[in-house]
């Protein structure tokens, strides 16, 4: 038998009348129950109304049941990149040397976050001046840290589109197709540095979305780094 002919068989339709008349409160009581019921009314405009109402409450609950879901999905969202922001930092700080930190970054934001390119430069020099520099340290009197002088002197991180020579500076010929970034800036007490991850979906870094979590790494990315940097 089935869950609906058992439900028939259980209880019938004059029995629901009866117990609705000896309960007229019944709805009050439970307006979501009401709100998702299809009641017809054709007694003229007065019942109407009662129609009108009942389809506005519809109409709300459905929006707020919605919004409900978007905000669990954005909680899981962001519970999930707190987790493998997390990860990510207690990797970088078992890093024994700068290459291994700027590998291990590039290598984590791609896989964990999506980026397509991630680029890192240093307007310092490397603390170690007897070996080569890594290509992230740029020099500390390099001219293109004029580029990102307004994001250097706030320390908050922005997304968005990047200007051309920007773009071609972090990124060079491997970041043509980059139409989104998200750029973070690095600091200590005597030298400054930026971050760029990037991607080719010019709607995954947008204005709007928050940035508190970047900007916590960069400032732990910087603390990292600085027993390497001169």
């Amino acid at each position: 038998m089935t869950e609906e002919a058992t439900d028939r068989a259980a209880i019938s339709a004059d029995e629901v009348e009866a117990y609705l008349r000896k309960y007229p409160d019944f709805f009050l009581t439970r307006p979501q129950l009401l709100a998702e019921l299809a009641i017809p009314h054709r007694a003229g405009a007065a019942v109407s109304l009662v129609e009108k109402q009942v389809k506005v409450l519809r109409e709300q609950n459905e929006q707020a049941r919605k919004r409900l879901h978007e905000l669990i999905e954005i909680a899981r969202s962001n519970e999930d990149l707190a987790h493998r922001m997390h990860h990510l930092v207690l990797t970088l700080i078992d890093a024994a040397n700068p290459e291994e930190v700027f590998k291990t970054l590039y290598e984590n934001l791609k896989h964990n976050f999506r980026a397509d390119q991630v680029a890192l430069r240093l307007f310092a020099q490397p603390a170690n001046n007897s070996a080569p520099a890594p290509v992230e340290f740029v020099g500390k009197d390099a001219g293109e840290a004029r580029l990102f002088e307004e994001l250097l002197d706030k320390r908050l991180p922005t997304v968005g589109a990047l200007a051309l020579e920007q773009q071609a500076f972090l990124f060079g010929a491997d970041g043509a197709d980059i139409t989104s970034v998200a750029l973070v800036p690095l600091h200590s007490n005597d030298w400054r540095g930026v971050m760029a991850i990037g991607s080719r979906d010019p709607d995954r870094f947008q204005q709007d979305m928050g940035v508190e979590l970047l900007g916590n790494l960069g400032e732990v990315l910087s603390f990292i780094l600085k027993p390497w940097v001169a």
